[in-house]
């Protein structure tokens, strides 16, 4: 029966993206990129914007320059630094608040993945006749956005060209999804002044995550010859640059080549879909509260070796492609992509395991996430539960290199 989903759910995701394809925003980058993507905000007519961001950054001053540079525009700003990691429907909620109280008339988001997440629904919400919790699923948008703008402070969710957001249930933390083409932003700037500042555990495990969405949509059964090249072109730069941003965080070249390839892998996995390693890593989230990134990281290597029956020829093109090998030894070269994973992992300081992980729960992880890929991924290999159950398994002992049949 699952195998038989797999055509319709393929066809139903490529219909979806012939007649909402994606539009990558206008993109900033470099010192200063903030202060250009607000100028661009002021220019289009936004004098009232509400600045979505975490407490972290606000209270450190990371967002002073910028708060000046509004007021000084003759800008109205409010803030909202109620971000959390996994943000929920109540941390929604309360942007919400701000944005209807203020009269605000843009969003302008500052952070990681959770708070462009958030600013997306607000921004939506704030428009909407809807409650936030009606707005969850596809296409569920009554109303444009208010203007939408995004600085990305760390680089790996790739939500600032992504048409989805991700909140949890504030009382059962289950990941909710909201998709709908409306959700990309009109600008995106990546500010080497702002990314410099991410730690490294953090810089390893978002940028574990863009490898993930570039891999996920160079094997996905819904991929095209665009989301090709940019997935390809993502796992280039990150194999190059990520080391060096892990190891020396103000290499603003290094950190602005890593945000470019969260921004290609982002498109990328929009259009084509992921797999198995965000259908368990969400579940993982949502059990755990485990950052994002860091799950998909750990759980990366595992699924590639569950995929690598199916997906040998499309491992070893990636390999030729990183080392411009002669070799026509497909399983050779595919073997030898996934050990350079699991270097890039080990050289950039991922665990082998997830000490919170508790194996009473690996059946409804299990479950959910059987779930979760069966309704929303182009997956190139259908796994059964036992083989989602292995893979936990493999998790709690700290072990990357198991076998599938």
């Amino acid at each position: 029966m699952i195998v038989m989903l797999h055509a319709p759910i393929r066809i139903a995701l490529r219909a979806l993206s012939t007649f909402y394809t994606p539009q990558k925003p206008l993109t900033f980058s470099g010192p200063d990129a903030a202060r250009k993507l607000a100028d661009l905000m002021v220019v289009n007519g936004q004098r009232r914007p509400l600045i979505v961001t975490d407490s972290f950054l606000l209270q450190n001053g990371m967002l002073d320059d910028l708060i000046t540079f509004l007021k000084g525009r003759g800008c109205h700003v409010t803030t909202f630094d109620g971000i959390i990691p996994n943000p929920t429907f109540a941390v929604v909620e309360a942007g919400l608040k701000a944005s209807l109280d203020n009269k605000c008339d843009a969003v302008f988001a500052v952070g990681g993945g959770s708070a462009i997440d958030a600013a997306k629904v607000i921004a939506a919400a704030s428009t909407s006749r809807k409650s936030v919790k009606k707005l969850t699923g596809t296409l569920k948008g009554d109303a444009p956005l208010l203007p939408f703008y995004v600085v990305p402070t760390t680089s790996g969710t790739g939500s600032e060209v992504t048409n989805a957001a991700v909140i949890s249930d504030t009382e059962t933390h289950k990941k909710k999804f909201f998709v709908d083409p409306k959700y990309i932003p009109i600008a995106a700037a990546f500010d080497t002044g702002l990314l410099k500042s991410l730690p490294a555990p953090m810089t390893a495990a978002t940028g574990m995550d863009a490898l993930t969405h570039a891999i996920e949509a160079y094997t996905s059964r819904n991929r095209f010859d665009d989301t090709d090249r940019d997935a390809a072109m993502a796992i280039k730069l990150l194999f190059e640059y990520l080391p060096i941003a892990y190891e020396n965080g103000h290499d603003e070249h290094a950190r602005e080549m890593v945000a470019l390839a969260s921004f290609l892998a982002g498109f990328s996995f929009t259009k084509a879909s992921l797999g198995y390693v965000h259908a368990i890593s969400h579940q993982i989230s949502a059990h755990y509260n485990t950052p994002h990134g860091l799950a998909n990281a750990v759980i990366l290597p595992r699924v590639l070796r569950f995929n690598k029956k199916t997906c040998a020829a499309r491992f070893a093109q990636l390999e030729q492609i990183l080392t411009a090998s002669a070799s026509n030894d497909t399983d050779l070269l595919a073997e030898q992509f996934i050990s350079r994973v699991d270097a890039l992992a080990d050289r950039v300081g991922i665990p082998a395991s997830l000490t919170d992980l508790q194996s009473k729960d690996f059946g409804v992880i299990s479950s959910d996430a059987l779930a979760e890929a069966r309704s929303s991924y182009a997956v190139p290999r259908v796994m059964r539960r036992s083989q989602v159950t292995r893979v936990l398994q493999s998790v709690l002992a700290g072990n990357r290199d198991l076998t599938f049949s």
